[in-house]
């Protein structure tokens, strides 16, 4: 396999966690990601969001579970949770104030968030779960899922479309 063939970016265990996080160009108490960011797969060169697309949340890691899938012979994601790594940035992590805040609990995960899907470079999106969520994936190789995509939406709250930290790969242009 060719170097021209392969995804440019490095696994999320190659980095500290506030290494990936930015300052919002306009908005202080808010982080956004500071690579690109692409499938995990490392021969796979889709590209998923560009630098400074989205902002850092916090929400519940139980969705992105495939064990509850209603559907026999499901497939089964390729990508290994970094749970180990998870802890020990969580534990080494300095929180940051505002909505950048970097520690979670142990029921939620760091996620980058997009209010619309057209801020995507490239995103595949399952059939909606009898739960109402949408699972996110790459659009070149089907790897996923990447994160999720709510589509009951609550009164008063905006779309959100996450993907997990710890589930794509990050690219910095130099």
């Amino acid at each position: 396999m060719t170097d021209a063939s392969r995804n440019p970016g490095r696994s999320f265990g190659d980095f500290q966690e506030q290494d990936l996080i930015a300052p919002h160009p306009s908005n202080a108490d808010t982080s956004v990601n500071r690579f690109e960011i692409y499938c995990p797969q490392s021969d796979c060169r889709c590209k998923i969001l560009l630098a400074s697309t989205a902002t850092l949340e916090q929400r519940a890691k139980s969705k992105l579970s495939l064990a509850n899938l209603p559907r026999e012979g499901a497939a089964i994601s390729s990508i290994e949770d970094n749970t180990a790594h998870d802890t020990a940035t969580e534990s080494e992590t300095t929180p940051t104030s505002g909505a950048g805040d970097v520690a979670a609990s142990e029921d939620t995960q760091a996620f980058w968030r997009v209010s619309d899907m057209m801020a995507f470079e490239n995103i595949g999106f399952s059939k909606k779960l009898p739960n109402g969520i949408q699972l996110l994936s790459c659009a070149d190789c089907d790897t996923g899922p990447l994160g999720y995509h709510e589509t009951v939406i609550t009164p008063g709250v905006n779309k959100e479309y996450l993907i997990a930290l710890n589930r794509v790969r990050y690219y910095q242009q130099t």
